[in-house]
């Protein structure tokens, strides 16, 4: 679970961002303070007790006072604490969006159809990675409010956060924008050009599932005008920092389809993902964990489909890739 060591500073008006690692991995999640209390994801099943609770005693506030647990998606490391959230905090209803809620609401929804659905692509996770995926989330636990984008949550007085529908690395992302103060919490929306770990080693790519999204999100972020960008596994971002990660979000985009491109035309034949994932780690990383490539690589294989460039086909029973067109007249995007 997390580790002891966590520190909190308030990097806006009542916004208190709580660091922690789990392993060498950086996580950060954050407690609103306002008129009443909103706490954004729940991170493990011990963040609630370990990090959350501590941080609302050392606000000299009380547990009753957290009336919202908002999830910016659906992913282990974001909603495993759900359920100690609902033990710990009575008041907080539990929200997400629409799109993410059955994920959010249920560990076997989303181990089956997330982190074990690459099996038709001939890869699997190992038992112990599959094991630390289940330990990072609790028991289910309902959703009380479904989001779509375009609501808002009062803080205090006349300050509001507004939710953004941001997809791509899941498909119901959101991220909570407060055009005052010109801050927005985006949880994973975007990832730069790499994950990196507490050490600033590659970890892993940008794990995304839909390109097209993805780079819809980049743009919606960069049009808010943002001085302050708060993610939950990079430092806080001010001023230039916050154009330069969403650049770098958009070149590795780029870079990706650019790589998959030509690796479909080089492959004299047919791609299997795990193939793409072991010629495209040099080119793009390399990475500490290149299988973590699967999300994006499959993205943009899929998206070179979509475009007509490529096709589906069968090999070996495993779904593979075959360029289908003439590159000289494919275009770029």
């Amino acid at each position: 679970m997390a580790d002891v060591g966590w520190s909190r500073k308030e990097v806006s008006p009542g916004i208190h961002r709580l660091e922690f690692a789990v392993g060498t991995k950086p996580m950060a999640m954050y407690l609103l303070a306002g008129e009443h209390l909103i706490l954004v994801d729940s991170g493990l099943p011990d963040t609630p007790e370990t990090i959350y609770l501590r941080a609302v005693h050392a606000l000299g506030r009380r547990p009753e006072e957290v009336r919202l647990l908002v999830m910016t998606h659906a992913d282990a490391d974001h909603i495993g604490g759900n359920a100690e959230v609902r033990r710990l905090f009575p008041n907080a209803l539990l929200a997400c969006h629409a799109r993410d809620c059955r994920w959010a609401s249920d560990p076997a929804a989303i181990m089956a159809e997330r982190y074990d659905g690459f099996v038709s692509f001939g890869l699997r996770y190992d038992q112990e990675v599959i094991g630390l995926l289940e330990s990072w989330m609790g028991p289910p636990e309902p959703m009380d409010i479904l989001l779509q984008g375009g609501e808002r949550f009062r803080l205090a007085d006349d300050d509001w956060l507004v939710v953004h529908h941001v997809p791509g690395h899941t498909p119901g992302h959101i991220s909570l924008h407060n055009p005052t103060h010109r801050y927005a919490l985006i949880g994973d929306a975007v990832f730069g050009r790499a994950q990196f770990d507490t050490d600033g080693v590659k970890a892993a790519a940008p794990p995304y599932t839909d390109v097209v999204a993805y780079r819809a999100t980049i743009q919606i972020l960069a049009e808010l005008d943002l001085d302050l960008l708060l993610t939950c596994h990079y430092p806080v971002m001010r001023g230039e920092e916050v154009a330069d990660f969403l650049d770098a979000s958009r070149a590795w985009s780029d870079l990706a389809e650019g790589v998959t491109r030509r690796l479909l035309r080089e492959a004299g034949g047919t791609l299997t993902l795990a193939e793409a994932i072991d010629r495209a780690n040099p080119l793009l990383g390399p990475f500490a964990a290149p299988r973590e490539l699967q999300w994006a690589l499959l993205a943009h294989l899929d998206h070179t489909v979509t475009k007509g460039e490529a096709e589906r086909i069968t090999r070996d029973g495993m779904v593979a890739w075959a360029w289908r067109r003439d590159p000289t007249s494919a275009p770029n995007g």
